[in-house]
């Protein structure tokens, strides 16, 4: 704990920067065709076919050193778009900066939803929703070394979503140190206040289909709400030949593992990326926003544009924006 500690505070040393020289994408207006938009942090929504998608959203952004967190309901309630044809909401780790608004966007903004996650998340969220609302993603995530034996698909109430939870793993922070790793072994009865209870849990990554009708896969999305060493949170092999249409990137300690994000871009060859978890969430004002401390930005732009298809394009946006979707294949 107190190493964990020590390091948080080497973190937090360096100044936040504003995004010179970076070509942030501003599209404040949704455009006619589906689209993206950013939530700033881990956070995107969609909605797609009367229902909506949300990977789970973060706006209460402490003031550092945030050694104490609470969720800011106003906050939440100001900058929260409509969200009410949600179904499915899903949750890659239970790190306070994509956990904590959690709770109160889903009894607030939500109702319908679900949330999706790991055990960790699921014993976290349990202190304020009940059981009926979480799903234990875990349970039937894909695995790293099985490719013939993907995850279960998990399908929304609607039927026109669909999310397969993949292992994957936290980049390090620090000296190769994951800052409050760890499970949350019993359910809770209040969220935590402390930032080091907020666990990592099972990390995951996430392979999501929009489907049609009649059941067919119109886009496929690839997440990844943090950076992490290959093959971890790889897409497995589904039995299909459909291209990963989004890919969805984590800028934040990108150069903290091997080879991010070159060998998965390699792999999945979308046609579309967009790179969120960017700007620094430490008080942040979400009209200015800055880069992360310590952060190597223009390095993880570089990368991408030098891995990228050759149809493809890459979108870096400012909090808040949209982006559209490429068209249907």
């Amino acid at each position: 704990m107190r190493r964990a500690a020590l390091f948080f505070v080497l973190l937090l040393a360096g100044c936040a920067r504003d995004p010179v020289g970076l070509d942030l994408w501003d599209m404040p207006k949704p455009p006619p065709t589906p689209s993206l938009q950013w939530l700033g942090v881990g956070g995107f929504l969609l909605h797609w076919k009367g229902e909506g998608l949300l990977f789970a959203p973060s706006f209460t952004n402490p003031a550092m050193p945030p050694l104490r967190v609470v969720p800011d309901h106003e906050k939440i309630d100001r900058l929260m778009p409509p969200a009410d044809d949600v179904t499915m909401l899903l949750v890659g780790h239970g790190h306070y900066d994509h956990l904590l608004d959690v709770p109160w966007v889903m009894q607030k903004h939500t109702p319908k939803a679900k949330a999706y996650g790991s055990r960790t998340v699921g014993r976290i969220l349990r202190a304020e929703l009940p059981a009926s609302r979480i799903v234990n993603a875990e349970a039937s995530m894909a695995r790293v070394g099985t490719p013939g034996q993907p995850g279960n698909w998990l399908y929304s109430d609607g039927g026109h979503l669909r999310a397969m939870a993949i292992e994957s793993r936290h980049s390090p922070h620090l000296d190769g140190v994951v800052l409050f790793d760890g499970e949350v072994g019993h359910v809770l009865k209040r969220l935590p206040t402390a930032v080091w209870n907020w666990k990592t849990g099972q990390s995951l990554a996430w392979l999501v289909d929009l489907l049609d009708d009649q059941g067919r896969v119109v886009y496929r999305i690839h997440y990844q709400d943090s950076a992490s060493r290959p093959p971890y949170g790889f897409p497995p092999v589904v039995g299909d030949d459909k291209r990963i249409d989004v890919e969805i990137l984590c800028v934040g300690n990108w150069d903290k593992v091997t080879d991010y994000p070159g060998a998965l871009l390699r792999l999945t060859k979308p046609r579309l990326v967009v790179l969120g978890h960017w700007e620094d969430f430490f008080g942040n004002d979400i009209n200015n926003p800055q880069v992360i401390r310590l952060l190597d930005a223009q390095g993880m732009v570089a990368i991408t544009k030098a891995n990228l298809p050759a149809d493809a394009v890459m979108r870096m946006p400012k909090p808040l924006s949209f982006i559209p979707l490429p068209a249907p294949q």
